[in-house]
């Protein structure tokens, strides 16, 4: 996985689904599942307290350019490969991006100098956020910003979700991995997008678009769906957010008949 890069996904099904039906003449049993193990510890995980993040800042500034980068460091990780992959993951990263940025922006002013326009400077953010560093999970958010023109600004976000008792990075289909649990997040997509329809792209999601849906972070009892700016709503909309609550989550799996305990 690369900062700044596109991501793939991979599929981990985790829940057995079993079923059973009482007598020729009554209907199927509700369908039962065993609670997703996930779930129990993003809702009240103990803290992770060996795992500290602190920030590494670089600085620059020039004519016509600057920048200023907080690179989280990771430490406190029992698991020395899963440490090395993470910081340089971040660091290399974040690095890479702002050096891409800082010569598309010398290119693009020195082209327009040359046809006499005098533009204002550009400049890049790059800061992060830890949602969630608990029940031996860390989820973690980059946020890359880029203001240019007058005004104007690019910005796009980077979660890395890690499971730190495997060293495994956590796919939504870990989170969501049988039909329950799936219907859930769709429905819970669905009645966001209900409450202010004009104000998206889209109107209604269903299981066939699950496969967009790969960004995510974590925070204690939520899972929260994001979308680029400007995919499924304008860009001045912000990077839209859509939160799973996981104690409402289960009692509408109780309620339903569906959970098994």
């Amino acid at each position: 996985m690369h900062l700044a890069k596109c991501k793939g996904t991979m599929v981990f099904v985790m829940i057995l689904i079993t079923a059973a039906s009482i007598g020729h003449a009554a209907n199927p049993a509700p369908v039962e599942h065993k609670v997703n193990p996930y779930w129990y510890r993003i809702i009240g995980g103990l803290p992770n307290t060996d795992v500290v993040i602190l920030s590494r800042v670089y600085e620059k500034v020039s004519p016509s350019y600057s920048s200023v980068l907080l690179i989280p460091v990771i430490h406190g990780l029992q698991n020395q490969e899963l440490y090395e992959q993470l910081n340089s993951m971040f660091y290399d990263g974040i690095l890479h991006f702002d050096e891409e940025m800082e010569t598309i922006t010398n290119r693009f002013l020195q082209e327009n100098t040359l046809l006499g326009q005098q533009l204002p400077s550009h400049s890049t953010e790059v800061d992060f956020k830890v949602n969630y560093n608990s029940g031996g999970i860390l989820s973690l958010t980059v946020r890359f910003t880029h203001a240019f023109g007058f005004n104007q600004r690019s910005q796009f976000m980077e979660t890395v979700n890690v499971d730190l008792t495997t060293g495994r990075i956590i796919e939504l289909a870990d989170l969501f991995a049988t039909e329950q649990e799936r219907s859930i997040l769709i429905k819970t997509i669905n009645n966001q997008l209900k409450k202010n329809p004009s104000a998206y792209f889209v109107t209604e999601f269903s299981s066939s678009d699950l496969i967009n849906l790969q960004s995510f972070y974590i925070s204690e009892n939520k899972i929260i769906i994001y979308f680029d700016a400007n995919s499924i709503a304008p860009s001045a909309l912000g990077i839209p957010e859509f939160v799973v609550e996981i104690s409402s989550a289960l009692n509408e799996l109780s309620r339903s008949g569906e959970l098994e305990r």
